[in-house]
């Protein structure tokens, strides 16, 4: 009888157990999905509801490419700069991120890697398909960046909030995700 006993305790524990173990996964996915609500509802705000592709081009600011928001890179950051005018985007390397262009270039912290030019290679507007070809440090190159989602956060270092896009950057036939963003206005 007492062994009924023990096993109907176990079997009752065991399902206490894993109600509790299924409401905190619950919790746990509702509140990264109203994170990524709130990172989305940040970007969109930011942006004004304008589309990925006309954010990237009409911004006068640095576009800045790391592995992540935080990302501690030895070798500088990418700076991307766009003129939308002529269809160039100039590729800097600086060593943190700054408010502004202008921070950045009164800061002489703007090592020019070169210019290249940019086209869409497709029509989508929220998840485009960037192609850039040109020659950086004078060694001809290609890249296509692929956008897509958005993301915002905190740059430790440099204190700022920064908004923009989850990429996939493919490099010479190397794909690498990527977080490429802009200080938040």
């Amino acid at each position: 009888m007492e062994m009924k006993k023990s096993r109907s305790l176990a079997v009752i524990l065991a399902v206490v157990a894993s109600f509790a173990l299924i409401l905190a996964g619950c919790s746990s996915s509702s509140n990264k999905s109203s994170n990524n609500d709130s990172s989305k509802a940040s970007m969109q705000n930011q942006v004004q509801n304008k589309s990925a592709k006309e954010v990237l081009t009409s911004n006068d600011n640095l576009w800045y490419m790391n592995g992540s928001i935080n990302y501690k890179s030895k070798s500088g950051i990418d700076a991307y700069k766009f003129n939308s005018k002529n269809h160039t985007v100039t590729i800097y390397s600086v060593n943190k991120m700054y408010k502004t262009y202008s921070e950045a270039k009164k800061a002489n912290d703007l090592d020019k890697q070169g210019t290249l030019k940019y086209t869409f290679k497709n029509d989508s507007a929220n998840k485009p398909v960037i192609y850039m070809k040109g020659k950086l440090s004078d060694i001809p190159m290609h890249q296509t960046i692929s956008v897509k989602n958005t993301v915002a956060g905190k740059n430790h270092q440099s204190k700022l909030k920064v908004t923009g896009y989850k990429v996939v950057r493919n490099l010479d036939e190397d794909p690498a995700p990527q977080v490429w963003v802009t200080p938040k206005d």
